[in-house]
């Protein structure tokens, strides 16, 4: 890859961003949070596009987000009220704006010409509200009060420099900024205005502003793509330096560009052009100039030029090298005696807080580091394993250096993992736009309710949780909602409410998908599988089977297919997707109130915190998030179920007492209870059970390894690790034992050798 291509695949990062910050300052805007820090939000996001755009040549893209970001400067001057008609036109053209950008990638087909003309009419309606757009140079009239000049005379002649009004150095002690200000062509090929720069430095305080356009040559040799004005403007706001040059932050490299202070120093034109940088020493010089004019001895100076000039620009130490201009010296009326003092360094530049630094790296990178440590976790883990069998003392020299590397070697995991772990909002944050398009399908007014959005995860389980989202809220909104209608025949608001919520829990994160609709129509479902086949039609299930019957390949209860569902694919692929990533997911639904699905996810894939057990001859690896408690089976606290299935007491509730080896083929005869371990856990619905164990060794992080990956997928089997000696160890699924297992028979078919 080229450079230029580097650049711009950068560019289409950044955009991914921006359009992530555009669409959750919308969706502020569309719940009435119509602040104006909001509405900049929005216009500085179009409007970063639009700069990029422009340099890159993505002309359609251009032109749309040129209409999209004069609707907004409108909005947010004032000038147009920001309600919910503008609101829900501004939703759709971030729509169209994304796909314009999808489309410049090569990711997506061209934009339909139809539909992006539709919507860019649309926003010039609001924006000129019906009329035809004022011309460029109306506006720059109403916002700095030029007025039209007959021009008799050429171009070129001296006097017309009379008609510009001149920017001379501000009254001494007014604090603002002095802004020189000359675009370049290509600024104007990349889409930008002098007008909307100029209109934005005047929202930072009091302006007065001059035109230099000294070299405007005549018309018969002027080039339209070419910049010819300068422009001077005295700002006079008590502001600083960077949100001055943050009007100018994406025309910086395509103008010439100096920002001194006002009431400081003499504005200073040399003949020849002045160093960049002044030396730090010069500041003094600077007040002593100051203190000598106050007195009232001007300075040396070069002579004055007769003929006019363009605004003087002053020098400070901060001050970027101008072009060079006619020399003139402008020096201060007298001051009165108290503002003679020097001024101190301080108040002549204040420093500025450096940026938080931030750089983009390879996620293959990312990956290999996370590799690497991982090996180094398995190799300090096979150490400690060496020392231990060795026989040395705890207090010996090599058992305390090996726990210092434990603790060092798990700072570092923590460390590494840190750098993968970023927020679900990048996935949350693409829902809405899903949701107004099904909404529109189906014909149904659909609210969208985020939480938890901060969330952090690991990255990989984050770029594989769209997909089960996304099919969760279009089936949340074509089945689980009703029309406006039916909601209102049913006593509910017309609108319905879809929630989105992620939060942390036991060591994994958890992602709701909740709706206020009809709930299951569990007889409804149980008859469509009985008809396709599924189950037989004498099966006798609970409420909670019925309700995970959709989950089965093949079953839908669309009656008709169409875009969104009815094909009998759907919720079977999130059930697949959550178990592929280690989770799983739940349901429950109570009818004519709503349905809410629950995901439930290891926090990472790469490492666990988890008890090291033995069953039979096995070793295992118990999850310790989700571990309660462990005690040693007491006979009293042992009583069976028909005589067959034990159940442990425990504070005063009997628990399940599920025989680890056995369920999982191990041993072909069921542990005394008194001569093993108990360890009692909980699972994600909060059921608690007992998991009977031969031992338990001890607490270790482990690195999970796929088993589905290198093996196959086993029932109860969460992941792999490898274990301080070399050996496999099953990372148990805790979930699975309970809920599933418990109910059937011992198995035989999964035996490990010893």
């Amino acid at each position: 890859m080229d450079a230029f291509e580097a650049i711009k695949a950068t560019f289409f990062q950044e955009c991914d961003e921006l359009l992530a910050e555009l669409e959750s300052k919308l969706m502020l805007l569309e719940q009435g949070q119509t602040d104006l820090e909001t509405i900049n939000a929005v216009f500085r996001a179009v409007h970063s596009v639009k700069g990029g755009a422009g340099a890159f040549g993505l002309e359609a893209l251009v032109r749309f987000a040129h209409v999209f970001e004069t609707l907004m400067d409108e909005l947010r001057g004032g000038r147009k009220p920001c309600d919910a008609v503008t609101i829900k036109t501004l939703l759709r053209a971030s729509d169209v704006l994304a796909d314009h950008i999808q489309a410049a990638q090569g990711l997506a087909p061209p934009v339909d010409e139809e539909r992006s003309a539709g919507l860019v009419q649309e926003l010039e309606l609001l924006t000129h509200g019906g009329e035809a757009p004022p011309a460029v140079e109306e506006e720059e009239e109403d916002d700095f009060g030029f007025t039209p000049m007959a021009f008799d005379a050429p171009l070129d002649d001296p006097a017309l420099a009379v008609e510009a009004p001149a920017a001379d150095a501000a009254p001494a002690g007014q604090s603002g900024w002095r802004i020189v200000f000359k675009p370049h062509g290509r600024m104007y090929g990349s889409a930008n205005e002098a007008g909307l720069l100029l209109r934005e430095v005047g929202r930072l305080g009091p302006i007065t502003v001059s035109v230099d356009e000294a070299a405007l040559p005549t018309l018969d040799v002027l080039v339209a793509e070419d910049g010819y004005l300068t422009w001077t403007i005295d700002l006079v706001a008590d502001v600083d330096e960077k949100a001055v040059r943050e009007v100018f932050d994406f025309v910086e490299a395509d103008c010439d560009l100096t920002i001194t202070p006002l009431g400081g120093a003499p504005a200073l034109v040399f003949e020849e052009e002045p160093p960049a940088v002044l030396p730090a020493s010069d500041e003094l010089d600077i007040a002593a100039l100051l203190a000598k004019a106050a007195a009232g001895a001007a300075p040396e100076t070069p002579a004055a030029a007769p003929a006019p000039a363009p605004a003087p620009q002053s020098v400070a130490p901060q001050s970027v090298a101008p072009a060079p201009v006619a020399a003139q010296v402008s020096a201060p009326e007298p001051a009165p005696a108290p503002a003679a003092a020097p001024i101190p360094p301080a108040q002549v530049a204040t420093p500025v807080a450096p940026a938080p630094v931030t750089i983009r790296v390879d996620l293959d990178r990312v990956d290999r580091l996370i590799n690497v440590v991982g090996e180094l976790v398995i190799q300090q883990a096979m150490l400690s394993q060496r020392v231990l069998e060795s026989g040395l003392a705890r207090s010996s020299g090599i058992a305390l250096g090996m726990e210092d590397l434990e603790l060092l070697t798990r700072e570092i995991q923590d460390s590494v993992m840190a750098i993968r772990a970023q927020p679900v909002k990048s996935v949350f944050q693409r829902m809405p736009r899903l949701v107004r398009e099904v909404a529109d399908m189906v014909s149904k007014q659909v609210r969208l309710v985020t939480s938890g959005e901060d969330t952090e995860v690991d990255k990989t389980v984050v770029e594989r949780l769209a997909e089960p989202i996304t099919h969760m809220l279009r089936n949340a909104i074509d089945h689980g909602l009703e029309t406006p209608e039916e909601r209102i025949a049913a006593g509910k608001p017309a609108e319905g409410t879809v929630r989105l919520a992620a939060l942390h829990r036991s060591g994994r994160i958890v992602i709701e998908i909740a709706d206020d609709g009809r709930g299951i129509n569990r007889e409804r479902v149980k008859k469509i599988a009985v008809d396709k086949g599924l189950i037989a039609a004498d099966a006798a299930l609970t409420d909670e089977q019925i309700d995970n019957l959709i989950f089965l390949p093949g079953f839908s209860t669309a009656a008709v297919v169409s875009d969104i569902s009815g094909r009998g694919v759907g919720m079977d692929v999130v059930r697949r997707s959550i178990q592929a990533l280690g989770g799983r997911i739940s349901i429950s639904s109570v009818p004519g109130k709503g349905s809410t699905f629950t995901l439930s996810l290891p926090l990472t894939l790469a490492v666990l915190d988890g008890m090291v057990v033995t069953a039979a001859d096995q070793t295992l690896i118990a999850p310790l998030p989700a571990i309660v408690e462990s005690l040693t089976p007491q006979e009293s606290d042992l009583h069976y179920v028909g005589g067959l299935d034990p159940v442990i007491r425990f504070r005063d509730r009997f628990l399940p007492l599920i025989d680890v080896a056995l369920t999982m083929g191990f041993r072909e005869t069921p542990m005394v209870p008194s001569e093993g371990v108990a360890v009692v856990v909980e699972t994600e619905g909060g059921q608690q059970a007992a998991l009977l164990f031969d031992a338990i060794q001890g607490q270790r992080q482990v690195v999970i390894k796929s088993l589905e990956t290198n093996y196959r997928q086993v029932e109860g089997v969460a992941a792999a690790t490898i274990l301080g000696d070399g050996r496999v160890a099953l990372i148990l699924d805790v979930d699975v034992l309970v809920t599933d297992m418990r109910r059937k028979s011992p198995r035989s078919d999964f035996k490990l050798a010893s």
